[in-house]
This record gives C-alpha cells, structure tokens and sequence, in this order.
C-alpha cells in the first residue's frame, strides 16, 4: 500500500518536469522556425537529432534486431 503511494506521488512529480521540458522543446522549435529560413535538409537532420534525443532510435533498433518469435 505505502509503495502505490510512492509511486503515485512520484508519477505526479514526474507529470510537471514532463510539461515544462515539452513546452521549453516546443518554444525553442517554434523561435527557430519563424527566425530562420530552413532547408528541408537541414529539418531533416534536426528531426534526426530530436528522436535521438528522446531515445526512440535505440528502441527501435531494438525492436529491429530482436523479432518477437
């Protein structure tokens, strides 16, 4: 019971970082987009480096290496 709580409490700390790391992403994104002239090159290459950022290219080299039988 006491180790729900724990966990609970530490799901909705968690919540708030979530929220201001996303909008801080999301204002930084949206100032390089309205200052700058952008190839799709170049937002390729930043899209590339926002999902190894987030970690999904290690899951889903994971996902591609080890099939499920």
């Amino acid at each position: 019971m006491k180790g729900e709580r724990l966990l609970h409490r530490r799901i909705w700390m968690l919540l708030p970082i979530a929220v201001v790391l996303i909008v801080g992403h999301g204002i930084i994104l949206y100032y390089f987009s309205r200052h700058l002239a952008l190839s799709v090159a170049v937002v390729s290459v930043i899209f590339l480096v926002a999902i190894k950022h987030v970690g999904l290219l290690g899951s889903l080299y994971n996902l591609l290496r080890y099939p499920k039988e």
